[in-house]
């Protein structure tokens, strides 16, 4: 009794929702039943293998192109009470699961409720800041190069996508959550950029990413100078960035026009600060040298970061040698290819 009962339950939990189960075994019945009645009613040119299923078909689903059609009386009293109106039922009800499970498919993308486990040098965006975060998030996607997977969005407070054309999203109920990171592939993610309402939701999520130990580019926003200090002492690999309007002010009262330039140097009328690594197998370049080359490409190099220096060294003399696999900084119009910068050329000596 007790199996009976469970299994009672079981088939009525299935009839009330109309699972896909309950609609795959109607549509077998009918269609068995469907393939007797014809075959009693003499119908042997519509019970044919080769027949049988298309008729079926194009009947339920009211398409009906007449070159099957039942000749007897009987057939055509078996089509008109049961085929009919059974088919097109079954037929209605198969649209109709596609059409929620479809529905609810993008529900739970719009929500936030997925995982993409499968990503691979992707950006993730952690916090949202309405139309700050969504100028960053078309910069972002404006520069190709960096674009590969796109982005995913990871953030607390939202209930659905902001971007659902341009970005993927995953909601969270804490940053300090470390469990939901991973459904945004975090482990394949090639940059990670935190900015979050304030500064303790941005710690927050630093100290949770960073306890999956990414192999992407980490780079936190901050408003205090103390929480990015915070941050350095545990990761010092980690870029902190904070406002600069202070020193932009400040700047712009000594200097006149100072704060136009660095509005242009940051990007504000489109990119123009770029990176680029010189080649782990070439030759110590030197950097007079390297100048020219950025210059015959209508480029301004700035500067340079190596694994020796936590800052940029700006400006160095032109006698200075640049070790392979150091960073470039330089300013131009669009991103220029390390396979176009003739290296071997560039060689200190």
């Amino acid at each position: 009794m007790i199996v009976i009962g469970k299994l009672y339950r079981l088939v009525r939990g299935h009839l009330r929702r109309i699972s896909w189960g309950v609609v795959a075994t109607a549509l077998a019945l009918h269609m068995g039943l469907t393939w007797l009645l014809l075959s009693w009613a003499g119908e042997a040119k519509l019970v044919a293998a080769d027949a049988f299923v298309y008729y079926y078909m194009t009947t339920a689903s009211t398409v009906g192109y007449g070159d099957l059609s039942p000749g007897s009386p009987a057939g055509r009293l078996v089509v008109a009470l049961f085929v009919m109106p059974g088919g097109i039922a079954l037929f209605a009800s198969v649209l109709a699961k596609t059409s929620a499970s479809l529905l609810h498919f993008w529900k739970r993308h719009q929500m936030g409720k997925m995982s993409y486990d499968d990503l691979q040098g992707h950006t993730v965006l952690i916090g949202w800041h309405g139309r700050e975060s969504e100028r960053l998030v078309r910069l972002l996607l404006a520069d190709t190069h960096t674009d590969d997977e796109g982005i995913v969005l990871l953030a607390e407070g939202l209930t659905e996508n902001p971007m659902p054309e341009q970005i993927r999203f995953v909601a969270v109920d804490s940053y300090a959550d470390c469990g939901e990171y991973p459904r945004a592939a975090l482990a394949g993610a090639a940059r990670v950029i935190v900015h979050a309402a304030d500064d303790d939701r941005s710690l927050a999520a630093v100290f949770a990413v960073m306890s999956h130990r990414p192999a992407a580019h980490v780079v936190a926003h901050f408003d205090a100078a103390a929480a990015a200090e915070l941050v350095r002492s545990h990761y010092p690999h980690i870029e902190c960035t904070r406002p600069l309007h202070v020193d932009v002010i400040a700047r712009a009262a000594q200097d006149a026009g100072s704060s136009l330039v660095a509005g242009e140097w940051l990007g504000a009328g489109g990119p123009t600060q770029f990176s680029l690594q010189v080649p782990a197998d070439a030759a110590p370049v030197q950097a007079g040298k390297l100048a020219g080359a950025f210059r015959a490409q209508s480029a301004l190099w700035v500067g340079y970061r190596d694994g020796r220096s936590a800052s940029p060294i700006l400006n160095p003399p032109d006698h200075v040698e640049i070790a392979p696999g150091t960073l470039l900084y330089y300013l131009a119009d669009a991103r220029i290819d390390g396979r176009r910068v003739p290296w071997s050329a560039l060689a200190a000596g």
